[in-house]
């Protein structure tokens, strides 16, 4: 068995000539990709925005639905509704992601808890929530039994339809 030693044992190796031309992208279109990626961009995020906002007021809606249901166990036992949240429904004033400050009054007038509430939530000032313009306050009344789901838009119209799904 004779083997051949080579000291170099890359010594035949032989690098391939490059081609004439070189295959790629030139910069203008990079840029042109790039310019159209902006404008699907530009289109898609006000969307996007618009459905994350709709999607945080289940925050609120939530909120309003627990203290219903708290208000009416509350009341099964009491002549009249709670009229403070933290002390008599032990349940905070915040809504559970921090997107909105809950609040109770009373109704009719003089303002009372005897035959109902007013659930409200508003956006909190630190929450991304204050930007949605067309749920600026969404409420739940409850009058003599009767539930009414309520909302406001940024010029205090009615926005319930939009803001309270059925």
């Amino acid at each position: 068995m004779s083997s051949e030693y080579s000291p170099t044992p890359f010594a035949d190796f032989k690098p391939r000539a490059l081609p004439s031309f070189v295959e790629g992208f030139t910069l203008i279109e990079l840029m042109i990709v790039a310019i159209i990626v902006a404008i699907l961009a530009m289109i898609a995020l006000p969307a996007f925005q618009k459905q994350m906002t709709k999607g945080r007021r289940a925050d609120a809606i939530s909120a309003l639905s627990v203290i219903l249901q708290a208000q009416e166990r509350w009341r099964s036992n009491r002549v009249a509704y709670a009229s403070d949240l933290d002390t008599e429904l032990i349940l905070s004033t915040q809504s559970e992601h921090k997107h909105y400050n809950l609040s109770l009054s009373g109704i009719r007038n003089p303002a009372s808890f005897n035959f109902g509430f007013i659930a409200k939530a508003v956006p909190d000032s630190l929450s991304l929530q204050t930007g949605d313009d067309e749920c600026k306050e969404m409420s739940i009344r409850v009058d003599g039994g009767k539930i009414i789901y309520e909302a406001k838009d940024h010029a205090n119209q009615d926005s319930s339809a939009q803001c309270w799904p059925r």
